[in-house]
């Protein structure tokens, strides 16, 4: 079938080749204009379509084109359907999310390479442009999930009294100084630029008032250059004292970050009125204008829909007080949530003090067998092989044979099996190959993880492994069991609700229990029998569960706030109708982090 992205339709296939307009969402626009402007070869589009959710108000965009191709889902694989769209499918891999598939389009771009990008292209320094996932980093967390609802918002919005905070967040950033790799050496480079232009000037009025009588040339004298001395900068100069502005999103350079915002920014403009923005956000202004006078930007402009309402009353618009910091997650200014601790003796005797009886999970001994035989086993799947250090092999071996004996226990033939938070796969390859009439998805949000097990799967020619590059909520399909080994943090809840939406087995060795945080998507306590407890106590408890070091001696009192916090999963999962047992990894030396809590549905 070909390297393919499939986007979302509101428009039946009969419809459109009728009428030949389409009714698209607005991740579906986006990645549709980055489309259009990197005309990928070999990579071609197609739209699904998909009945429009009554409750749902999210906005649609009518989009004029011809020559499309438009399917219904039954002709659509079930690996795309499982994730939300923009989805990419390339053989055995799956990518979703807006970045993630704007990416691989623009790996495949045959365009020609503009004078305002970098010398690596749209992808910028080291092919890095919003590479990190969303859960990570601020900068694509704003470009993929932020400014997206800010656009919704905006459209659905009759009246706005305050500019939205997202708007002010960009407009602080441009205002930020620049934070690229070597900043100091694209200081030095764009200052020469400046100086020979200067020369050009000054060389281009001393030819026109040449005298014209000839003179004899004077003889040249040699003399040290002062050119090197011009073009130094000192390292220890700030970097708000470069001038280096943001002309583009992330700085000197038109990046892919610009179109993703460019098509936001498009609407927003109708919407609103440059008026407010040239007035309001004068450098987002600014920079929206030194995009669009880009001739090449300008022919994807011409498919962007024009928005038909007309742009809002602005008259009483308010500012919001927003923190005045970069959207770059290096801001030195920036509040780290993460940095308040829960640390004190007295809070953590108190949270456990208002536990009752009967709330925490017994925990059953772990008495498995071990039948795995690892020279057996093929490298692709093997620790030892070769892919991790010395230091890290064994225990890595006895946590990978703790968690593949509890699988091998509860599949059943044609079961589909999701390693969430997969990494390089080293548990979903082992489980590949264990059970080959099982289908594994490894799912990983991290491109450079995914590519390293991909590697390894093909080298052993396993025919039943996919690979999903996505985050854990872009993932909506159905599956028989989820495995997740040491997820860090609220990754280990999300799994857990994954499952239990799916009402799919579990098998779960959390991990980083102090990092454990409310979300828009998840409270604590988890459950209805931990409600006792508030959540500052709750987290509390979490920051004591990493106190498990070796040899010290608050290690026993933060194996039972793991207890705890796992007891609180279990007891969740035990309100949807699953039967849960909270068991340790043996040996307890291959691992701090040694709680398995495995559930099965009843």
């Amino acid at each position: 079938m070909g390297n393919r992205v499939y986007l979302e339709s509101f428009t039946k296939p009969a419809n459109y080749y009728k009428f030949n307009v389409l009714d698209i969402s607005l991740e579906s626009l986006v990645s549709y204009s980055i489309f259009k402007f990197c005309k990928p070869c070999e990579l071609d589009v197609v739209f699904i379509f998909k009945e429009a959710v009554a409750e749902n108000s999210a906005p649609v965009f009518k989009l004029n084109d011809v020559d499309l191709k438009v399917l219904d889902t039954e002709d659509v694989p079930w690996q795309v359907l499982s994730c939300n769209f923009p989805v990419l499918k390339s053989e055995d891999t799956v990518v979703s999310g807006l970045c993630g598939v704007a990416r691989y389009i623009c790996k495949h771009r045959s365009t020609k390479k503009l004078c305002e990008e970098h010398d690596e292209g749209l992808l910028s320094f080291r092919k890095g442009c919003l590479q990190a996932p969303n859960e990570v980093s601020i900068w694509t967390k704003f470009c993929e999930v932020d400014i997206i609802r800010t656009v919704k918002d905006i459209i659905t919005t009759e009246h706005m009294n305050e500019v939205p905070i997202n708007l002010i967040r960009f407009e602080n950033h441009l205002n930020k100084p620049v934070r690229v790799h070597n900043v100091y050496r694209l200081a030095r480079e764009l200052k020469k630029v400046n100086l020979n232009n200067i020369d050009n000037k000054t060389e281009h009025s001393n030819s026109s008032n040449k005298l014209s009588d000839k003179e004899r040339p004077s003889k040249p004298r040699k003399w040290k250059s002062n050119c090197r001395k011009a073009l130094e900068i000192d390292c220890t100069t700030k970097i708000e004292d470069l001038n280096i502005s943001h002309k583009f999103a992330e700085g000197p350079f038109f990046t892919l970050a610009d179109l993703i915002l460019l098509t936001c920014y498009r609407i927003m403009f109708q919407r609103l009125g440059s008026n407010c923005f040239e007035s309001l956000l004068p450098l987002t202004y600014n920079w929206y204008i030194n995009i669009t006078s880009i001739p090449d930007v300008k022919d994807i402009l011409d498919i962007m829909p024009q928005f038909s309402s007309k742009p809002m009353n602005l008259e009483s618009v308010s500012i919001p007080s927003v923190d005045d910091v970069s959207l770059y997650k290096s801001d030195p200014k920036r509040h780290n949530p993460k940095k308040r601790l829960f640390t004190k003796e007295l809070d953590i005797e108190n949270a456990l003090s208002a536990l009752k009886i009967g709330m925490e999970l017994s925990v059953s001994s772990n008495q498995y067998e071990s039948s795995i035989i690892w020279n057996d086993i093929p490298d692709g799947a093997n620790p030892f092989a070769g892919h991790l250090p010395d230091v890290r092999i064994m225990r890595k071996s006895q946590q990978l044979e703790n968690l593949a004996q509890a699988v091998l226990k509860i599949a059943q033939k044609g079961d589909l099996i999701v390693d969430f938070c997969s990494g390089s796969g080293h548990l979903g390859i082992l489980l590949a190959h264990l059970l080959p009439n099982c289908t594994v998805i490894l799912l990983e949000n991290k491109e450079q993880s995914l590519l390293r097990a991909r590697e390894r799967v093909h080298e052993m020619c396993l025919k039943n492994v996919y690979f999903f590059q996505c985050n854990l909520d872009f993932f909506v399909g159905k599956f028989n069991i989820g495995v997740a080994l040491h997820a860090c943090g609220v990754a280990s809840d999300l799994v857990l609700d994954k499952c239990l939406k799916a009402n799919a087995k579990f098998v779960l060795c959390p991990c980083c229990y102090g990092s454990v945080h409310v979300t828009d998507r998840l409270v604590y306590p988890r459950s209805a029998t931990f409600n006792t407890l508030n959540t500052e106590q709750y987290l509390c408890i979490g920051h004591a569960a990493d106190q498990t070091h070796k040899d010290h001696h608050l290690t026993e009192r933060g194996a039972r706030c793991m207890d705890i916090i796992d007891s609180d999963r279990a007891r969740l999962a035990e309100e949807h109708g699953y039967s849960v047992t909270l068991s340790r990894l043996t040996p307890l030396s291959c691992t701090p982090k040694n709680n398995l809590l495995i559930g099965v549905p009843s």
